[in-house]
């Protein structure tokens, strides 16, 4: 069964980005997305258990600048931006 992290690799690759799963600390589960203009973002989750997720932030960030651009608090407003940064 998939989980709402597959599923978020999927609506982002229906966008043209790659997205992957990276290494979290224990209990949080998180993928890096490559965005135009050499900027990316991270979308983080709480593992709950099994294939259950709570989404808690994505952070993006523009080329080596260590400031984030953006952080959002929600999925919803994460894939938005990320819709908005793709089609600039």
């Amino acid at each position: 069964m998939k989980s709402i992290i597959d599923d978020t690799i999927d609506v982002l690759s229906t966008m043209g980005l790659k997205a992957i799963r990276v290494s979290t600390p224990p209990g949080f589960e998180g993928i890096q997305v490559g965005l135009p203009e050499d900027s990316q973002a991270f979308f983080v989750w709480n593992k709950i258990d099994g294939n259950d997720y709570h989404f808690r932030i994505a952070r993006f960030w523009e080329s080596e600048n260590p400031f984030s651009m953006w952080v959002c608090p929600t999925l919803i407003d994460a894939l938005a931006k990320t819709r908005v940064l793709t089609n600039q």
